[in-house]
């Protein structure tokens, strides 16, 4: 079940791939319409469109797992209010980076940046959180020194 770091961080995303749809919007109408550009926008923007899609989806599901479980993570708590940890942000990029796998033509450059992305992030994801549980055991346990 996520934490509300977690959840912060997926609305984060959500923002960042709102920019961008926005960012590839404004270029389709600065170019000529049907031009090379005017194309590569239009495909940045339809690519950009199905992963916010499927991230709100996720965050959807996410938050009715909470609400069936009964959970009080969000009881009286905005996101807005909440940080979410370097190891909240490194798990929402590699979600995204699934994501961007599941939506890319199998074989592509796309595809294989995506498979690249997801194996630096779960590397990235497991260094950090056997840091913090080293740091964790380390405070409570001053004794140990590993």
């Amino acid at each position: 079940m996520p934490r509300r770091g977690e959840f912060r961080a997926f609305t984060d995303q959500m923002l960042e791939y709102i920019d961008q749809f926005r960012a590839a919007e404004e270029r389709k109408r600065s170019v000529e319409v049907g031009s090379p550009d005017f194309i590569a926008a239009a495909e940045e923007a339809s690519e950009l469109s199905r992963l916010a899609f499927r991230w709100a989806q996720m965050q959807l599901e996410m938050a009715r797992a909470i609400q069936a479980k009964g959970d009080q993570v969000a009881s009286d708590v905005r996101l807005v209010d909440v940080v979410p940890r370097p190891l909240d942000r490194v798990l929402a990029h590699w979600r995204e980076a699934q994501l961007r796998l599941e939506t890319a033509q199998p074989g592509s450059p796309e595809a294989d940046a995506a498979v690249k992305d997801i194996e630096r992030l779960r590397d990235e994801y497991q260094a950090d959180h056997k840091a913090q549980k080293a740091d964790a055991d380390r405070l409570t346990d001053p004794r140990r020194s590993d």
